[in-house]
């Protein structure tokens, strides 16, 4: 005997068991699909994912004193170039920012830089191992905080985002420091004549590429810096600590003994090379004792009277032996009474004068602001009026334009980095006129051309042979610098 429900016809039966377990059916037909999909991706990204360029940990910046080795390849395949197809690489980014070419796409596969230094001298075995190990160790190794960023290719990237830098502000610098690795003189030094116009061009080189984290363990900088401090340590001792190079100190000695002591300070800061020690506390021992009685200093370090524009050389090549930690007699004593000097040339509208404060001038208000904050690190009232004097006087009558008649190569050095101490909208403001501008008047072997006819700056401005490239080309790295070089405090 059948049931009534087995009487009925079979598809009728299946389908009020479908019912009855609709809710089953419909799980498991949602996991089907679900099952389906996924392994239609994961079949998807095998065909089509492109290859991951990114380094270890994400980060696609290498480090100035290690080049990673590439994947092993055949022994005949350790120069071959490629082009990656995908994604199409036309320029760099910000955090891929190195020393090495950052303009071509075009890779080669190598297992290492080729090492170009020359072999150390027994004197420099040590201070190569001393400069290596400082470095190496950032910070720990007593690099001031405010100097920290220019170590290693990941904090001057990081440093530039965060302070507006560009890309293209990066190339330039490297242009002009390859330009100025082409121009050294075989032995050491830059410019051409020598004498104390010599040694300030050395001076600024070596300031251009401390700027960017480079000493002589660099690996494509450092044969570069290693001969450049072995002509400042070999000319500076046999002239008894005058880094003027000269016997006595001449009319502009001072300016150019100011510069090699600023980069000497720097240098030993960076790398505790104890070769430069003894040769740096005499350097600075020269501007404590050549300072004036109102605080300032003048040519030939004569202290009948100051001048402003001497006086802040001498200011910061004090400040760079005051972070050297080398804790040199009179340093800070010097600096204290050199605040007081500056107060006295700063004119009523807020600008500083060349030796009182009726001569106001835009050319040395940087000078002044720059000064102000570096040693007392406060944006007090002093500073405050230099940056806005600085703002209005540029936007009425110093335009930040290359070929205008009252370009300043000397003043805007000075502005962009008294600017970006005090930060703010300032900053924000001068950054957008002068980076750019400097970044698109670039020759295009590296250097800087001469600035009109007219221009406010001094000779070496307009020069277009001997010195003048050395001094422009190396004052507009010093100014594409400022977003790594010297933080403030504050950051």
């Amino acid at each position: 005997m059948y049931t009534p429900e087995e009487k009925k016809p079979f598809m009728e039966r299946l389908q009020e068991r479908l019912a009855a377990s609709r809710f089953l059916t419909f799980s498991a037909l949602l996991h089907a699909i679900l099952i389906f999909l996924g392994g239609g991706v994961v079949l998807y990204k095998q065909v089509t994912d492109t290859p991951d360029f990114a380094a270890s940990g994400g980060d696609l910046v290498a480090s100035d004193t290690q080049v990673q080795a590439p994947p092993e390849q055949p022994p005949d395949l350790t120069q071959q170039e490629f082009t990656p197809q995908t994604p199409q690489l036309t320029a760099p980014t910000l955090s891929a920012i190195t020393t090495q070419n950052v303009t071509t796409p075009q890779f080669t596969v190598a297992a290492a830089m080729p090492a170009t230094m020359s072999a150390p001298t027994n004197d420099m075995t040590k201070a190569l191992a001393s400069a290596s190990k400082a470095v190496g160790k950032g910070m720990a190794s007593g690099i001031p905080g405010t100097m920290a960023s220019r170590v290693g290719g990941t904090a001057r990237a990081n440093a530039m985002q965060m302070n507006g830098g560009k890309k293209e502000s990066e190339e330039a610098v490297l242009k002009g420091l390859r330009w100025l690795v082409k121009n050294q003189n075989p032995d050491g030094s830059w410019g051409k004549g020598g004498g104390a116009t010599g040694a300030a061009m050395t001076g600024f080189s070596i300031l251009s590429f401390l700027g960017h984290g480079e000493t002589p363990v660099s690996a494509e900088f450092g044969p570069t810096m290693q001969k450049a401090l072995d002509w400042v340590l070999k000319n500076g001792q046999a002239n008894d600590g005058r880094l003027s190079m000269e016997k006595q100190f001449s009319q502009p000695g001072v300016y150019a003994h100011a510069i090699v002591t600023y980069g000497l300070g720097e240098y030993y800061t960076m790398t505790k090379d104890e070769r430069v020690m003894e040769l740096l506390k005499k350097a600075v021992g020269y501007i404590v004792e050549g300072q004036g009685p109102d605080g300032g200093w003048m040519y030939s370090y004569d202290k009948t009277q100051s001048d402003t524009s001497v006086s802040g050389w001498q200011i910061q090549a004090l400040k760079a032996a005051h972070l050297s930690g080398l804790d040199i007699a009179g340093v800070d004593g010097a600096l204290d009474k050199a605040m007081l000097n500056l107060q006295r040339v700063r004119g009523k509208n807020g600008g500083f004068g060349y030796r009182d404060a009726a001569s106001e001038k835009y050319s040395l208000t940087g000078a002044g602001v720059l000064c102000t904050y570096f040693w007392k690190q406060e944006k007090d009232k002093m500073v405050r009026d230099g940056i806005e004097y600085i703002m209005d006087h540029t936007k009425k009558d110093f335009p930040v334009e290359y070929k205008h008649d009252k370009a300043d190569l000397y003043a805007w050095y000075y502005n962009t980095q008294a600017c970006l101490m005090v930060g703010g909208a300032a900053w924000n403001t001068w950054n957008r006129l002068f980076q750019m501008e400097i970044v698109k008047n670039q020759n295009p072997d590296g250097s800087w051309p001469p600035l009109a006819g007219k221009s406010a700056g001094g000779e070496l401005q307009r020069a277009p042979e001997g010195m003048g490239p050395f001094y422009r080309t190396n004052l507009c790295i010093l100014m594409l610098e400022v977003y790594y070089r010297y933080m403030p405090t504050t950051k």
